[in-house]
């Protein structure tokens, strides 16, 4: 959530303590080969923390959050990762073209989602449904569709139960199209007013430039 920079100039920092701590013990003290690399290794952990600790304090504030807050989005978005991995992972245990795609569809709007509040996570709430029930029934379905194709049994009720399988999950398609739209919905109503003030400019030039055409 953080992103790359922070993760590199993070872990560049506390590089460059712990060599100076390294330097500095070497020099003014003589613990031993075992215990000053143990010192090294532990300010590079703690100086590591606390920089991801301001890093993160700077990042709430930048977005209107609370840390708790946004800790709580982060674990919600590792667990999201791991249900797309889990989504995946049915790719291969499918036995129909229409599944498949169903399957790879549903996978594409998750990961597009999951994008777009790792890059503005305060849209996460106007998403939370997806996060908190239709990913995780995604999964759960496709599972349980997935385990019933292998089986290749003609029982009349393991088909039936298949027909039905199909049909959530059809459902739950269009239901998670519904919070791709809504994850998107304040990056269009900015992009209307943005074409409105644009058009008004536009229209308040044009008549100024008439107006100077009339006044010659």
């Amino acid at each position: 959530m953080l992103g790359a920079m922070n993760f590199i100039t993070r872990h560049a920092f506390s590089f460059l303590i712990s060599l100076t701590v390294f330097i500095f013990t070497v020099v003014n003290f003589d613990l031993g080969i075992i215990i000053v690399p143990i010192i090294t290794m532990l300010t590079y952990f703690l100086s590591n923390k606390a920089i991801r600790f301001i890093q993160k304090t700077k990042k709430s504030k930048e977005l209107g959050l609370t840390r708790s807050e946004l800790n709580h989005i982060d674990s919600q978005l590792k667990l999201a990762r791991s249900n797309i991995f889990s989504l995946t992972q049915q790719y291969i245990k499918v036995r129909s073209i229409s599944s498949f795609k169903i399957l790879n569809e549903m996978t594409k709007l998750a990961r597009r989602i999951l994008n777009i509040v790792q890059t503005n996570p305060s849209k996460f709430y106007s998403v939370q449904d997806f996060f908190y029930s239709h990913l995780p029934s995604a999964v759960e379905l496709t599972s349980k569709y997935t385990l019933l194709t292998q089986q290749q049994l003609k029982d009349m009720e393991i088909q039936l139960a298949l027909e039905d399988t199909r049909k959530t999950l059809k459902n739950l398609h269009e239901t998670m199209e519904s919070d791709l739209k809504s994850a998107l919905a304040s990056d269009i109503e900015h992009l209307r007013m943005e074409i409105d003030y644009a058009k008004l400019e536009n229209e308040k030039n044009r008549k100024q430039l008439k107006y100077r055409g009339d006044s010659e």
